[in-house]
């Protein structure tokens, strides 16, 4: 039997020994110029201006929430988010004290469905007269959400576009990397994502005001956080210039130690996507048709995981997980599924736009694909996967 897991331990015996060797000599630990070569690395990789490393994927979502009041210095926004995400692509939205539309996903490929983001900004402007401030697009599973239409969107409706990327390192739209399309994005290095730092996140612009805002939210609203020529407009206090604090901040900030790790991991990144990316491209291509949705979008792809969605009912989905682990495979429900199912969305009094999300919700999971897995592994998946309805009627 197979033993197939979610993820896979991505660190190297290489890349322990040199952070144990770090440890060991360096004389610090904590935020440093490791933190800040990594920044200046990954910007380089990335293609932006500005990168801020943050202590997970969350924070990096919540410090650009938080950005974007301090400059609109408002805390009453609407804010559009998908039906199918993390919890912390909106949970900052609502702490923030923003208002929440959800809008429902395409099926298989989780992008905003656009005709629901269209008849939603209808609604609002027709009911309401308020029109949606902020997009925060959460690129899914490797998936790039991104489009034409989706930019001329948002530039005819007056929408600020976020993104959130966790999960979709390296994936790409006209050959740009997702993540330079909107006002500022994120990225996660969680043990299981495309890279890690274990945990670590990263926040990523091309906007000086954003930027300064992201390192000052980041390190307690802290002066000494900024560059030298950010920081001469608020020295005419009588206040301690090392002691300074310019807006309300917390504590979000990572340590050289994490960097250390996300230095190696990043000269590995491209060669692991093209990997899950061959993966994802078997998997794609030989999945049933009668059994599964499809249509994934194979262009741009950087294949966090092979999401899987019957064209059944949730009682065998169930019964196909059930055999799939008795294979050895892991399996779990995509991100959290549909939002609105989870307690924390009471609180959110919106228009209800999920009848995808509810069939990912329903019917949807995922199995791991990572740069450990190779093509005759996923060939072997697929297999069982196509032979589910055998399986299904024998018991």
């Amino acid at each position: 039997m197979k033993s197939w897991k979610l993820m896979n331990n991505a660190i190297t015996p290489k890349q322990k020994l040199r952070m144990s060797k770090f440890l060991l000599t360096s004389d610090r630990l904590s935020q440093g110029k490791e933190v800040k070569k990594f920044e200046d690395q990954w910007s380089e990789w990335q293609g932006c201006k500005h990168s801020v490393f943050c202590n997970s994927g969350s924070s990096a979502n919540f410090l650009i929430v938080q950005a974007m009041k301090e400059l609109s210095q408002k805390s009453n926004h609407l804010w559009l988010a998908p039906a199918t995400t993390w919890a912390t692509t909106v949970s900052p939205i609502m702490m923030a004290g923003h208002e929440l539309q959800l809008c429902d996903v395409t099926i298989p490929n989780m992008n905003l469905c656009l005709d629901t983001l269209k008849e939603i900004l209808y609604q609002h402007k027709k009911s309401f007269g308020a029109r949606p401030k902020y997009l925060f697009l959460a690129h899914l599973l490797g998936f790039n959400s991104m489009s034409d239409e989706l930019l001329n969107i948002c530039e005819e409706s007056d929408i600020t576009l976020l993104e959130d990327c966790c999960e979709s390192h390296g994936a790409t739209f006209k050959t740009e990397k997702i993540g330079n399309f909107g006002k500022a994005s994120s990225f996660s290095f969680y043990y299981g994502h495309h890279m890690t730092t274990i945990e670590g996140g990263m926040v990523c612009t091309d906007d000086d005001e954003v930027y300064e805002k992201l390192l000052l939210i980041r390190s307690h609203g802290l002066l000494r956080e900024l560059p030298k020529y950010m920081q001469k407009k608020y020295r005419d206090r009588k206040v301690d210039e090392n002691f300074t604090f310019v807006v309300p901040g917390y504590n979000v900030r990572s340590t050289d130690l994490n960097a250390v790790l996300g230095q190696m991991q990043l000269k590995d990144l491209d060669d692991h996507n093209n990997i899950r990316r061959n993966n994802f491209d078997v998997f794609a291509n030989g999945l049933s048709k009668d059994k599964f949705y499809t249509d994934f979008k194979l262009e741009g792809n950087s294949s966090f995981c092979f999401p899987v969605i019957t064209k059944s009912t949730q009682k065998d989905t169930l019964a196909l997980r059930k055999y799939l682990e008795s294979q050895g495979v892991e399996t779990r429900p995509i991100i959290a599924g549909n939002l609105y199912e989870h307690p924390f969305m009471d609180r959110v009094n919106q228009y209800r736009h999920d009848k995808n999300a509810k069939v990912i919700h329903q019917n949807g999971f995922y199995i791991g694909n990572n740069h450990a897995v190779d093509t005759d592994d996923v060939t072997w998946l697929v297999e069982k996967l196509n032979a589910w309805e055998k399986v299904n009627s024998n018991g």
